[in-house]
C-alpha cells in the first residue's frame, strides 16, 4: 500500500490553497502535515482521504492514478480504504458514546467496548455528547474511524484537546495501525507533534 501525490494544487475561487504538493506515504508508515490555522492542512487531508478533488496534479493509491477516475469510481475506492477522524467530531447527538459506533460501523458490540476501553472511555460509553468532553467525543470519533479497519486513517488534528497522558493512549492505538500495515495521516498545529509520525511535512499560510 502506497499513497503518492505529485505537484496537487487546489483553488477556492481565487484563493490558492495548495501549491504543488508531493509527498509519498507507505504502509506502516505516518506523516504529519504541520502548520498554522488556515494554511490548507484540512483541504491536503481530504484530498488524501479522496473527499476532496485536487484541481490538477496526480493521486496515485496502491499504484492506481485515481486524478482522471470518475466519482463514483473515487467514491468506490475511498469506501475501501480510507477512514477519516474529524478535526469536529461528527457524533450524532441522540445516540451514546457506544451506539455512535455499533449503529453506524459494522463491528461487534464487544469490539467496540474494547476499543472505547482502550481509549479510557469504560465509563462514558453510555453518555450522549452532550455529557461528554471535546476530548472525549473526539477518542470516540477516533475509536470509530479505527474500527473501520481501513487501510489509509486520516486524522484530522487528533491530538488536540487532549492531555499528554491520552496522547500517550491514542498513539498507542495509532500504533496498533501502523503495526497492521496501514497507513496513518495527521495534522496538528504544534510542531513538537511531529515526533509522532515517521515523517511530516510543514505548511504554511
Amino acid at each position: 500500500m502506497t499513497v503518492s501525490l505529485r505537484d496537487v494544487k487546489k483553488s477556492y475561487g481565487a484563493i490558492r490553497v495548495l501549491e504543488g504538493i508531493s509527498l509519498e506515504i507507505r504502509a506502516g508508515s505516518s506523516l504529519c502535515i504541520f502548520g498554522p490555522s488556515g494554511c490548507g492542512k484540512s483541504t491536503l487531508l481530504k484530498i488524501i482521504a479522496l473527499m476532496t478533488r485536487a484541481d490538477s496534479g496526480s493521486l496515485m493509491i496502491d499504484d492506481r492514478e485515481l486524478s482522471p477516475a470518475t466519482m463514483a469510481e473515487i467514491e468506490g475506492v475511498r469506501r475501501e480504504k480510507v477512514s477519516y477522524a474529524f478535526q469536529e467530531p461528527l457524533l450524532l447527538p441522540y445516540l451514546t458514546a457506544l451506539e455512535n459506533i455499533v449503529d453506524i460501523v459494522d463491528i461487534s458490540k464487544g469490539e467496540a467496548l474494547e476499543m472505547l476501553s482502550s481509549l479510557g472511555l469504560a465509563d462514558r460509553i453510555r453518555h450522549k455528547p452532550s455529557k461528554l468532553s471535546v476530548g472525549e467525543k473526539k477518542r470516540v470519533d477516533i475509536a470509530r474511524a479505527l474500527l473501520r479497519k481501513k487501510e489509509i486513517l486520516v486524522a484530522d488534528e487528533p491530538f488536540s484537546n487532549l492531555d499528554p497522558d491520552t496522547v500517550a493512549i491514542v498513539m498507542r492505538q495509532f500504533d496498533n495501525h501502523l503495526t497492521k500495515g496501514g497507513i496513518l495521516v495527521f495534522s496538528s498545529v504544534d510542531p513538537s507533534e511531529t515526533r509522532f509520525a515517521h515523517k511530516s511535512l510543514r505548511m504554511s499560510s
